[in-house]
């Protein structure tokens, strides 16, 4: 009997095959562009997005090492009315995305109430600290990298959704080491099973 492993899933059919999905969790605070930043990468397409209520969910498959997976993302509204709901939000996350408003200094300081939500609700997943709306920027970046070696977060990317610069980047990037961590958990778990 194949162990059930967390991101796997069964194919459903009864055949020992299984199925990789990589659930990422985006936070930051409302108007930050999360929803836009994910509709360009799902779509290539740029849309002006509204806040989001509650949550959103889409899905993209892509490939990694020839195994192609599913990409599970789950938009969290950044309002203070949700957060409520994020330990149920965050169970099992691989992956998130911390976003931050370029042109709105004080999602950048409310950076440390979603890292502290995130990493009292997940079990050390790599956290990409995204800046978004570079094109509109009035508010240096620099800090954004000093924040991300801070607080050992996974990396920093600017972005523009209007652009699509550096969309596909970021979720390459966090996608990757998503994989690499489900990838590194498997086998471990695999090993404590055998012993």
């Amino acid at each position: 009997m194949q162990p059930n492993l967390i991101g796997w899933v069964s194919s459903g059919d009864g055949s020992p095959t299984r199925k990789a999905v990589l659930k990422l969790i985006v936070v930051g605070d409302g108007g930050v562009g999360k929803t836009t930043l994910i509709h360009r990468y799902l779509t290539g397409n740029y849309l002006d997005q509204r806040m989001t209520v509650g949550s959103g969910f889409a899905t993209r498959d892509i490939e990694m090492e020839g195994v192609v997976i599913t990409l599970a993302i789950w938009d969290f509204a950044g309002e203070e009315r949700f957060r409520f709901l994020m330990p149920s939000y965050c169970r099992g996350a691989l992956g998130c995305i911390l976003a931050f408003d370029l042109t709105r200094p004080p999602t950048f300081y409310h950076l440390d109430d979603w890292l502290t939500l995130v990493r009292e609700n997940t079990a050390d997943i790599p956290i990409l600290l995204v800046a978004t709306k570079r094109d509109a920027a009035k508010y240096p970046s620099d800090e954004g990298l000093r924040y991300a070696q801070t607080n050992s977060l996974a990396g920093f990317i600017e972005t523009s959704s209007k652009e699509g610069y550096n969309v596909i980047e970021v979720f390459d990037t966090i996608s990757s080491l998503m994989w690499n961590r489900l990838i590194t958990a498997d086998a471990q778990q695999v090993s404590s099973l055998a012993v």
